[in-house]
């Protein structure tokens, strides 16, 4: 199945969709078995994610324990550029640490595609801006794979 460009950019923007809602099985469900995340930089959450499962317990719950679980989370879409199989979304997302700090995160992801599921995401943000609003010195993580 060739995912077309507009099937690309519905199932990158049905997953934005679902995080912002935490909406946990809808992601799941739009994320492949294998999928495969890499996060710049070396904070807790960088590196390479590989599988659903992996993903799902290692980044999502590396992130949950950075964020406020109870604040507003905001995906602000700036701009999508979609071919078949491709999608590249420039966003702010929004939220509060666990501190209590307030924090906008400007990204550019890049999203693959296959079978109308993401088999990949690449994500680009200022890791300086991420780690002083945790309060967090960067650290490497050697055991995201």
């Amino acid at each position: 199945m060739t995912d077309s460009a507009t099937d690309s950019k519905n199932v990158v923007l049905r997953y934005l969709r679902a995080l912002r809602e935490r909406d946990i099985p809808t992601v799941l469900e739009v994320l492949a078995e294998d999928v495969e995340y890499w996060i710049a930089g070396d904070l807790p959450i960088s590196g390479t994610w590989t599988g659903r499962e992996k993903v799902l317990t290692g980044f999502f719950t590396e992130m949950t324990a950075l964020l406020d679980p109870e604040a507003e989370y905001s995906i602000e879409v700036r701009n999508v550029i979609a071919e078949a199989g491709h999608v590249v979304i420039e966003c702010v997302s929004s939220s509060v640490t666990r501190q209590g700090t307030p924090f906008d995160n400007p990204i550019v992801a890049v999203f693959t595609l296959g079978g109308g599921r993401i088999t990949g995401m690449r994500e680009y943000f200022d890791t300086q801006n991420f780690a002083r609003a945790i309060g967090a010195e960067p650290a490497a993580r050697e055991d995201a794979a």
